[in-house]
Order: C-alpha cells, then structure tokens, then sequence
C-alpha cells in the first residue's frame, strides 16, 4: 500500500490537495488578518476623533464664557464650516485638524453649564432661553442623559462621554475645563461622526464567518485539488514510465526500444536527448565491438607468427632433414624427427593456451578472483612452471576492469612462457579499498627495461588496456633474477 503512495502520480496529487488547502488557509488567515487590522485602527480613528474634537472645544469655550458675544460668534462659525487650525491651542499634528472637523457641521451645538443649564448654541437660540435647564430627551433621548451624567462629574472615558446613534454618528458630552487639576466649568453637546470603515464589531460574528468560509472552501478545495492533480499527472506519469522502460531496454543492451514524445516541455525535450543518445551509444558500441574484434584479431594473428609459425617451420625444416637423410643416414634422420615431434607437442602447448587466452573470465560467469585462480591452474598445467595465487579483499569489480586485469594476466603469463625461462610464478591479487592492484611475479632470467622495444606490442596491449579503465602498468625486472608486471587500477567512489 505505501509503496503505491509512492508512486509520481499520487505524490502530485497530493500536493496539489495539500498545496490548494494551505493557500485557502493561509488567504483566510490574511483576511482575518486584515480585518482585525482595519478594526483595531478603525477603534484608533475613533479614540482620535473624540481626542481632537473635545481639545478644539476644550482650547477655546473656557476661554471665551465671560463673552457670551465672541463664544456665540465662534459657535456660528464652527457649527457653519467646521476648525480651522487657529482654534487648536495645544501641540498638534498634521492629521489633527481632520480627526477635530469630524464634528458634523450643520448639527447643533450646545454649551452647558455643570448644572446643565444653557449658556450658548449654535444655530443662535432666543435669549430667553438662555440659562434656562437643558432638555436632553428633546435633542437625543435618552442616551443623551446619560452621557450627561458622566460628563457633570468629569468622566474622562471617552465611552462614558459618548453614545452611538443609529446612523452610526455619535452624540457626545464631553466636560471642559481651564486645565485638568480644574473642575468642569462647562459641557460641550454636539455630534460627531468617526473616520472608520464600517465593519463588523462582533468578534463572534468574525468567528463564524471565517470559520464557515473555511470550512466550504477546504470542502471544494480539496477534492477539486485532488482531482486536477490526479489529472494532471497522470499524463506525466505515462511519458515518464514509456521512458524508464525504455532506459531499462538499453541498460540490457537492447536499442530497439525508442521512447517517443513530441511536447515542447523538458520532458519532450530529456527523452528526444536521450533517444538521440541511445543512438550514439549503439553506434559507439558497436564500432567499439568492431575495433576489439580487429585488435583480437591482430593480436591472435600476432601470436601465431611468433609461435605457431614459428614452430611449424622448424619443424618442416626438421621434417625435411629426416627425409633426405632416412636411406643415408638412419640414426641422424631418427634425431631430427625426435625434435620435429618436440617441436609438435611445443606447437600443440602453444595452441592450447592461445585457445584458453581466447576465453575471457567475464564470459564465463565467474568473478575476477576465481576466473584468476582457474587460468592459473591451466596454464601451470599446459606450461609445466609452478604458479602459486593468492587473492587479498575479494570484492565484486566492474566488468571492463576484470577484463583488463584477467587480459594483462594472459599477457604477462604468456612473456613468462616465451621468454623467461622461469620453473615458478607468483600471482597475487589485492583489492584494498578502491584500488585494484594485479602483480605476476616470476624467478627466470629476467631483462633490461632500457632494452625494451619503445613499440613492443605485448606491453602496449597491456599498458593500453588499464588507460581504458583510469589504470596504469609498470614493469620491474633484474638480469637472473626475475621480472615482475604490476598492474593498479583506481575505482571509481
């Protein structure tokens, strides 16, 4: 069951799903967001709006009470066009003369006196109402008598001081004194209307809202994002499943099989590259097959001129000489076909081992160390000179690597048998981390490397070999005492 979950088509699937979900939470959470915020500096306008209009009252009416003609000719002129920035004494701020004007011009204005009698308004009242009690229930009700309360013993919560109206305005009376450690000497009635957005200032009806908004939209979201990421995939996980089992052919050898896709996207793109590569590496291996059949070739052809031939000639020569010398003289003619049959079973060695070179270890299934120990075993056997093996961290190789090591030991066993005149050989294996290193090892006559042809064709074969695979070769050797092939090959991390 996991294992189907892990499959391209369901991973995108959900994440399309969780993806779509997460964005729906986190637009909500940004809407909650945004309204709390506009809330908050919706209940600031408000507290500002209050602050400013009272300090505009509250810098000028004290001042102006012992002339009730300059206070009333200020009253017209605020209840006709609102502040100006002379009516505010105190510090101010740039916002400041809006958040006073939002006093809402055209609305009476009533000064009071603590016991709430009238001492001015605007628009003008007759003089014989003036000093007369204020009548609070003929202006706003009854919330304006309670606002009236709290302003006759110097309230100063602006929520005591006020009472919203229905149109969203405010009825407010706000105490006014010379300064704050003075009692109240007058009221200021009026109506304001706060610079806010209008918005909900419930938070249980926030509450439901968002989370009946969240719950519809995860409802759709989900399955809808579910189902595009299903669809979306699907496709995709047909052309990437057409390549992988195209991948798969050509990692066994077979370039028949080629992957088609014709989208402009980049996997249209990766697989055209990789059918293009494909190509290329069949024609690289093939052409590579076709050089190692010629090299293998050469080298076969190589080998029998400088044995087979060789030995085949002398021994017609030897042959020849018995013949003539048969009738004349029969004991000489005996001689020379006594080395023509030497000859013969030297030529049959020869063939045996060519014939055994001919069959590389990889071929036969069998690891490098085992393929090693059993070439070994034959050639002591067909050559005669004791061969001892060891193998030192078996481990599983690359496949070109076991066949350029098992191809130098081929070679250099061969030069022992050619050339060394040797009765031992020690062959010795050693894979110690990721190096590979191939010894052969031999007690004959030994040479001078300085002698060495510069283009000898058995080393060369060899030296070329370990290049093809990051390895080098080096050749050791000492007159009567021996020679010695190393071979090191570094693997890949």
């Amino acid at each position: 069951m996991l294992t189907f979950f892990r499959r391209l088509q369901w991973k995108l699937t959900f994440s399309y799903a969780l993806v779509t979900s997460a964005t729906v939470i986190i637009l909500i959470g940004v809407l909650v967001g945004g309204a709390l915020w506009v809330e908050v500096n919706s209940a600031n306008r408000t507290y500002s709006s209050f602050f400013w209009s009272k300090t505009a009252f509250q810098d000028n009416v004290p001042f102006l009470l012992d002339n009730p003609e300059a206070l009333q000719a200020w009253l017209d002129r605020v209840y006709a066009v609102g502040f100006d920035w002379d009516d505010i004494q105190s510090y101010a701020v740039r916002e400041s003369l809006d958040y006073a004007n939002t006093f809402m011009t055209g609305t009476p204005i009533y000064i009071l006196n603590p016991d709430l009698t009238l001492i001015a308004a605007a628009p003008a009242l007759e003089p014989a109402l003036v000093g007369t009690p204020f009548k609070p229930r003929e202006v706003s009700g009854l919330a304006l008598e309670s606002v009236l309360a709290a302003a006759q013993v110097g309230d100063k919560n602006y929520g005591a001081q006020s009472q919203q109206l229905s149109d969203g305005s405010y009825i407010a009376a706000f105490p006014l004194r010379p300064a704050d450690d003075q009692p109240v000497i007058a009221i200021a009635v009026f109506q304001l209307q706060p610079i806010r957005f209008i918005t909900p200032t419930n938070m249980h009806l926030y509450s439901v809202f968002f989370l009946g908004s969240l719950s519809v939209m995860l409802a759709v979201s989900l399955p809808v994002g579910a189902l595009f990421g299903w669809l979306a995939s699907r496709g995709l996980r047909r052309r990437l499943t057409s390549l992988s089992a195209a991948a798969q052919a050509w990692s066994e050898g077979d370039f028949t099989v080629s992957p088609r896709d014709t989208s402009g996207d980049e996997i249209g793109e990766l697989t055209r590259n990789l059918a293009g590569m494909a190509a290329q590496l069949q024609t690289l291996l093939s052409t590579r097959h076709e050089l190692a059949r010629v090299e293998e070739r050469n080298r076969l052809a190589r080998d029998l001129h400088d044995t087979v031939k060789q030995q085949t000639y002398a021994t017609r020569m030897q042959l020849s000489a018995a013949k003539n010398l048969i009738k004349t003289n029969p004991e000489t003619a005996v001689e020379h076909l006594e080395a023509a049959l030497q000859l013969n079973r030297e030529t049959q060695q020869e063939l045996k081992l060519i014939i055994d070179e001919l069959r590389p270890a990889a071929l036969e299934g069998n690891g490098l160390a085992q393929a090693l120990v059993e070439y070994a075993a034959r050639w002591q056997e067909h050559s005669g000179i004791k061969v001892e093996t060891a193998v030192r961290g078996e481990r599983a190789l690359p496949l070109d690597v076991e066949q350029a090591l098992y191809r130098v030991l081929q070679e250099s066993l061969a030069n022992v048998a050619r050339h060394a005149e040797a009765d031992a050989v020690v062959v010795i294996l050693e894979m110690a981390g990721a190096r590979v290193t191939l010894t052969v090892a031999d007690n004959g006559r030994g040479f001078e490397p300085a002698a060495i042809a510069p283009h000898s064709l058995g080393l060369d074969g060899m030296k070329q070999r370990l290049r093809e695979v990051g390895g080098e070769l080096r050749v050791e050797s000492t007159l009567a005492v021996g020679s010695k092939v190393i071979a090191e090959v570094q693997l890949g991390t």
